[in-house]
């Protein structure tokens, strides 16, 4: 960090955007592997695993695939494993090195993603408040992108250099506070959606009138 101080915090703020869309795209995976799949988990035998194995494959596919295309369908892009080692031809480049990288740094962190997203689903589909989790994941993580740009920096040396690279801290900041507020906002939109189907169906909407609501 001393070496390149114009680099104090942009890495951990751009890194934590792209998590936080990669992280979205899985989700979005997950739903639509689940929506896919809907009947399959309809059947009371072995439907908890049934549904653990859809949001696990859709998370993990969403999380493999923008790597791998980026990996396999560019150039080679070392990133930590091979970056010291210097220049090597393309044709050394795709097979050990490349599977190395791309196991270390792409398939494992979406596998540790998928299951993190798998015990989640199954935590808030036997939850019987499930339904705020649709705007709690949101503000929590919004919450920690408008501290991020202070914690991350806090300690670290000053920014320094030309004007560019000063420029570009300030942008990855703009980025993250953007993404926040952003997330922030839907998860505002989702709680008010979630307040107006409340109060339209009362607090018993599944019973009938004149009978009282049922334990479930």
């Amino acid at each position: 960090m001393e070496n390149y101080p114009w680099n104090v915090w942009t890495p951990i703020g751009y890194g934590a955007v792209k998590g936080v869309f990669l992280g979205l795209l899985a989700g979005w995976c997950a739903v639509l592997s689940l929506r896919v799949g809907r009947a399959a988990c309809r059947r009371e035998d072995g439907g908890a695993a049934r549904f653990a194995g859809l949001v696990f494959g859709g998370g993990l596919l969403g999380g493999v695939v923008p790597g791998s295309v980026r990996d396999f369908m560019g150039a080679p892009q070392p990133r930590t494993l091979y970056y010291f080692d210097g220049p090597r031809p393309e044709s050394e480049w795709y097979w050990r090195p490349l599977l190395s990288e791309w196991l270390t740094y792409t398939v494992l962190p979406a596998l540790g993603c998928a299951v993190l997203l798998t015990v989640g689903a199954l935590v808030s589909a036997r939850s019987s408040r499930r339904a705020s989790v649709g705007w709690a994941v949101p503000a929590l993580v919004a919450a920690g992108l408008l501290v991020l740009p202070h914690y991350a920096a806090a300690g670290l040396p000053t920014p320094e250099g030309n004007g560019d690279h000063v420029n570009e801290s300030a942008s990855a900041g703009l980025v993250v506070l953007a993404t926040g507020l952003g997330l922030l906002v839907s998860a505002w939109v989702a709680w008010s959606r979630r307040r107006r189907s409340i109060g339209r169906s009362g607090p018993y909407p599944s019973h009938r009138a004149g009978e009282p609501p049922s334990a479930h």
